[in-house]
């Protein structure tokens, strides 16, 4: 009877030491969650730059070997072996890209972003020459002046250490 006694007493302080030991763990498995939030939006930034300069990359190199004409479209790219891959945007649920065109046409560069269905109405009078992100969100850096990833434009000729010029949004983007 004395064994069972011990037993018992025994089992409820280990049961009260492993209840405690798991609010703990708790405790700090809740702290690390936006600790590890913020570094996996801070590596999808990276990403996001990295994907888009391959975008721009390509597009350099397609304008170079075609006598400087412009790309129609971001799988030409890929069929043509400038891209190795079509990179969905990392900051987008559903990984479009905008894409970024330079119009000429009145005199002063502009830049324009278009959504890719739109794109047929500007390449008789625009270059395509990059890639914007489609995402509203705001990001934790800021990129050439701007916080949010629909901001951020990367393109031919694109000076990183100055202000992102004006860019419009064409079709409701």
């Amino acid at each position: 009877m004395k064994a069972t006694r011990r037993r018992t007493r025994s089992g409820g302080y280990v049961m009260i030491v492993l209840i405690v030991a798991v609010a703990v763990l708790s405790v700090f498995m809740l702290m690390a969650v936006p600790l590890w939030q913020t570094t996996m939006q801070r590596e999808a930034e990276e990403e996001l730059i990295f994907r888009a300069r391959q975008y721009v990359a390509a597009i350099g190199l397609y304008v170079k070997n075609h006598h400087n004409l412009y790309p129609q479209n971001f799988e030409i790219l890929h069929l043509e072996k400038f891209l190795r891959q079509l990179y969905p945007d990392p900051m987008s649920a559903d990984g479009r890209w905008d894409m970024v065109f330079m119009d000429a046409s009145g005199g002063e560069a502009k830049y324009l972003v278009v959504p890719p269905h739109l794109a047929h109405a500007y390449f008789t009078r625009a270059a395509l020459i990059g890639v914007c992100s489609t995402s509203p969100e705001t990001a934790f850096r800021e990129y050439r002046g701007k916080k949010k990833y629909n901001e951020w434009a990367f393109y031919l000729g694109e000076k990183e250490n100055e202000k992102m010029p004006e860019l419009h949004y064409e079709g409701g983007v």
